[in-house]
């Protein structure tokens, strides 16, 4: 479904998040001096930091009028906490605090709905899972080949294997896109989930990120580039990821995807700064911009991102598509940030546009 790109309803929202969150950092003290006291600088620090990421969503939610996001992101911080042996009650606990620091604040338009959407997380943070299932899942037909993958990279850090087991599927007649959305997606997650869950460390989960973007560059060379049997198509679009999202590896399968349907891909990468990512536009002479934002707190990137190509004359009638796990989790949030539509994968981003464009 088609959004006219215009009627976005995403307003930014500022809690003024560093004075909220020392502000709940020193009421959490006074009420529980005991947890605080045993707490080493780095302990202390984290929690201050806490804080300010449970604003930081809320701002989002408050900002998109739902919950969804902040109740999402309680959900992944109980993983979290309680894969890193912390107290039940600990992330509750944080959250009521908040709350009341938010009650407290006359200044705040929206405290009545802030106050609403924290009460939806401690209700739904009884029953929420402490464990998160694999994403390498039994209906994935390529299974047994995904694990092998990420056992190659995990358990033996052997980028060569990992690259040739990846290779040989599209040698026995696997075709590309599939690779990609059951080997290399899947995976993805995979190692993301299971640093939530604290079973492997950042450096683990950055080298498998790294050694996949290795591998994708030799898939592009090797099956994209040159591929006779690739109709080109007289279409050309830029996929980017907004200033401040550092996860860019989601957009880079978008981009071969569209390669591999013949599009002509303008691939930016990460963080990309905004006046670039018009500059590209109109440069490239493109018709279709794909924007990926990961973190929801990039929300406010992504509400510049697309207002800028709107009011631009050159770019004003360029087709966005959206994606990210902040549009996963909420399905219609692509119309609130005013694009003109939203895939969910790199092989939906191509039929969108192809929609888009007829």
């Amino acid at each position: 479904m088609e959004s006219n790109g215009f009627d976005q309803v995403y307003h930014p929202v500022d809690l003024d998040r560093r004075l909220k969150a020392q502000k709940s950092y020193e009421a959490y003290s006074e009420r529980y001096p005991h947890i605080i006291n045993a707490y080493n600088d780095y302990q202390k620090a984290r929690t201050l930091e806490d804080f300010t990421y449970h604003i930081r969503y809320l701002e989002e939610s408050l900002a998109v009028s739902d919950a969804a996001i902040l109740i999402d992101y309680t959900k992944w911080a109980k993983v979290l906490l309680s894969s890193l042996g912390l107290p039940e009650n600990c992330l509750s606990s944080s959250l009521v605090v908040l709350r009341d620091v938010i009650d407290e604040d006359q200044s705040i338009e929206n405290s009545k709905i802030a106050h609403d959407y924290i009460e939806k997380c401690l209700l739904i943070l009884k029953d929420a899972p402490k464990v998160v299932p694999s994403f390498i899942t039994d209906e994935n037909p390529l299974k047994i080949v995904a694990h092998e993958y990420l056992d190659s990279l995990l358990l033996n850090a052997d980028r060569v294997k990992a690259h040739d087991i990846s290779v040989d599927l599209v040698n026995k007649g696997i075709m590309v896109r599939e690779v990609y959305l059951q080997v290399f997606q899947p995976v993805l997650y995979e190692v993301g989930r299971l640093w939530q869950m604290q079973k492997i460390s950042v450096a683990q989960e950055h080298y498998v990120t790294a050694s996949t973007q290795q591998i994708l560059a030799h898939f592009y060379l090797k099956f994209i580039v040159g591929n006779k049997d690739i109709v080109k198509q007289n279409k050309t679009l830029v996929t980017t990821c907004v200033s401040d999202e550092l996860h860019e590896v989601g957009i880079r399968m978008v981009a071969d995807f569209f390669e591999l349907d013949g599009w002509n891909s303008y691939y930016i990468g990460a963080n990309s700064p905004l006046m670039s990512i018009i500059q590209t536009i109109r440069e490239r002479n493109a018709i279709v911009v794909a924007i990926s934002s990961t973190m929801s707190y990039n929300l406010p990137h992504v509400h510049s991102l697309i207002r800028a190509i709107r009011e631009s004359p050159e770019t004003q009638n360029v087709k966005i598509i959206i994606g990210g796990y902040p549009f996963n989790i909420m399905p219609d949030l692509w119309k609130k940030v005013g694009a003109n539509g939203y895939a969910k994968n790199a092989e939906d981003a191509v039929y969108q546009a192809n929609e888009l464009t007829m």
